[in-house]
């Protein structure tokens, strides 16, 4: 059975999907920042497989995390892969690259713009945003990355509120409910962070045109989709960064 690998390391964790041939995922799995990749894609195999040292066919691979990356190449070229795959902006891709510093380009959000192409299209210009520890707003058009902005997430605008003013408290943003007007601090607090994010995406959305599509993704965007905040024509794929990793491979034999 020919199986491929897609491994995204992001700030706080890494995580990977299994996919079949016909583009359908497998399996799933997560990690802390701590795990080595290499070790993760054992972890996999043995679900997947059965067998941690057998082998995926290909795997494609991106990392946001410099101080973890010479580790993460080596440890997955040494478990003999027949085919790996790094995101670069830098290499050939199927999106044109219009960033004017490609070097300082997350992967991470090329891989997002791939998988919004393959599961939108490319007839319409799109609104690309990852909802994490950081939130990125890219505008792609014409199968072209056209740039983009980077604003904290969730977790971070509410960890910040609470480590650099005195009274505010610490807030989860699963601790309570969300409501249009906060009825107590904490409440303020949670509301400001999310429906903040909600009427930056509003603002994008509308500058990027009515003909835009938003394809969303990142673990806090389900917080916005299950709030029903969002009043516009948008696309929510958990897997958008894995599904452009796997667009890059998906071919290989």
């Amino acid at each position: 059975m020919k199986v491929k690998l897609t491994i995204d390391r992001g700030n706080t964790a890494i995580k990977c999907a299994a996919w079949n041939s016909d583009g359908t995922i497998v399996a799933t799995r997560k990690g802390d920042e701590s795990l080595p990749a290499a070790d993760l894609v054992r972890l996999m195999a043995r679900e997947v497989f059965g067998n941690p040292d057998e082998m995926f066919d290909s795997i494609a691979w991106c990392t946001v995390v410099a101080s973890e990356h010479a580790d993460d190449e080596a440890s997955l070229q040494e478990i003999g892969v027949p085919h790996l795959v790094e995101l670069k902006a830098s290499m050939p891709l199927p999106v044109n690259i219009a960033y004017l510093t490609p070097a300082t380009l997350g992967a991470d959000r090329v891989a997002a713009a791939l998988g919004a192409i393959e599961i939108a299209g490319d007839s319409r210009p799109l609104l690309v945003s990852d909802i994490g520890t950081a939130v990125t707003y890219d505008y792609v058009a014409d199968r072209t990355f056209r740039g983009g902005n980077i604003a904290p997430g969730i977790d971070l605008r509410l960890r910040a509120l609470a480590a650099f003013t005195d009274a505010l408290p610490a807030v989860s943003v699963s601790g309570g409910d969300i409501p249009l007007w906060g009825r107590t601090t904490a409440e303020a607090m949670r509301s400001g962070a999310v429906r903040g994010i909600a009427a930056e995406l509003a603002y994008y959305h509308a500058a990027a045109g009515e003909e835009a599509l938003a394809v969303i993704t990142g673990g806090s965007a389900e917080v916005l989709v299950n709030e029903h905040i969002l009043t516009f024509e948008y696309i929510y794929d958990p897997y958008l960064v894995h599904r452009g990793l796997y667009s890059l491979i998906k071919d290989e034999d």
